[in-house]
C-alpha cells in the first residue's frame, strides 16, 4: 500500500510528486491553490520507492509504477472518477493513468511534463531572478537544487531544505535504477497513441532546463480539452517560482471540472 496524506473533503484529487521527492513537496506547492476552495479531497501520495512507500520487488518499470498507482486509486475511490495532478515524474504517471484507465479520470493537470528522453529538447539553464548571498547559507546538498532555479529567493531556499532534502534521504536508489532502465511508455501504443478528453491543464516553464517545453507542446493533439500555459520566468519549479499565476491557472482548471 502506498503512503499518503489527506487534506480536505469532497471530490477526490490524487496528487503525484516528482522523482526523488515525496508528498511533502506537493503538499507545500499545491495546498495554497486550495485555500478558500471547498469540496476537494486532496490525497498526496508517495510513489513507490519514495517517501514512506515501499518499492515492491515485482515493480521493475514505469508501467508497474503506473499500475501500482491505479490500484491505489481504485481501492481508495471505488467507482469514482478522480482528478489527478502530477508534477514532473508524477505527470508521466498521471498521463499513463489517463491513457490506460480513462474512466478513472475526471480531469488531469500535468505540471512540467516531458524531458524523459535523451533527445528531448531543453533550453540552457539561466537564473533570471537571483538571490545573492543565499546560496552560502545552504547545506551542500541543497546548493545544486538552488542553482537550478530560474527564480531564487530565501523562501524557496527554505522550501528546498524542508521538503526536498528529507525526501532524497528516503529515496530508494536501487529501485530508481531498475525503473530507469524501462522508463518510457514507448512500447505501449495504448499510452503513446491515446487521448484524454477530460478537462486538462498543461503547465510548462519557458526556462525549464530539465523538462523543456517542446515535449509538453507535443501533447496537445492528444488532449483536446487542455489549456496550455508556457510561463516565462519559470523553470522546473514553476509552482514555487510563479505561485500566483500557477494557482490561478489550476483554479480555472478545477472550475472547468466542477462545471
Amino acid at each position: 500500500m502506498l503512503h499518503s496524506v489527506t487534506r480536505g473533503t469532497g471530490r477526490p484529487v490524487l496528487v503525484l510528486h516528482g522523482a526523488r521527492l515525496d508528498h511533502r513537496h506537493m503538499l507545500d506547492a499545491m495546498e495554497p491553490v486550495f485555500e478558500g476552495l471547498s469540496g476537494w479531497n486532496r490525497v498526496y501520495v508517495d510513489l513507490p520507492g519514495h517517501g514512506e512507500s515501499p518499492a515492491p520487488p515485482e515493480v521493475t518499470d514505469m508501467a508497474g509504477v503506473v499500475e501500482t498507482v491505479i490500484g491505489f486509486a481504485e481501492d481508495r475511490f471505488p467507482n469514482q472518477p478522480v482528478t489527478i495532478i502530477g508534477e514532473s515524474r508524477g505527470s508521466h504517471v498521471a498521463e499513463g493513468i489517463a491513457m490506460l484507465r480513462p474512466q478513472l479520470v475526471a480531469g488531469l493537470c500535468l505540471i512540467v511534463p516531458g524531458g524523459n528522453g535523451p533527445d528531448s529538447p531543453r533550453p540552457d539553464h539561466e537564473t533570471l531572478v537571483p538571490a545573492p548571498g543565499i546560496r552560502d547559507t545552504l547545506p551542500d546538498a541543497a546548493k545544486p537544487r538552488f542553482d537550478s532555479l530560474v527564480v531564487q529567493s530565501p523562501e524557496i531556499a527554505e522550501k528546498i531544505v524542508a521538503t526536498k532534502l528529507p525526501a532524497v534521504a528516503l529515496h530508494d536508489a536501487d529501485f530508481e535504477a531498475r525503473v530507469q532502465q524501462r522508463f518510457a511508455f514507448s512500447d505501449d501504443p495504448d499510452v503513446t497513441g491515446g487521448r484524454c478528453d477530460k478537462p486538462s491543464l498543461i503547465l510548462s516553464g519557458r526556462q525549464d532546463s530539465i523538462s523543456g517545453y517542446k515535449d509538453a507542446l507535443a501533447l496537445l493533439p492528444r488532449f483536446p480539452r487542455a489549456s496550455f500555459a508556457l510561463l516565462d520566468t519559470a523553470g522546473h519549479s514553476l509552482a514555487w517560482e510563479r505561485p500566483a499565476l500557477a494557482a490561478a491557472l489550476i483554479r480555472d482548471w478545477l472550475s472547468r471540472i466542477s462545471a
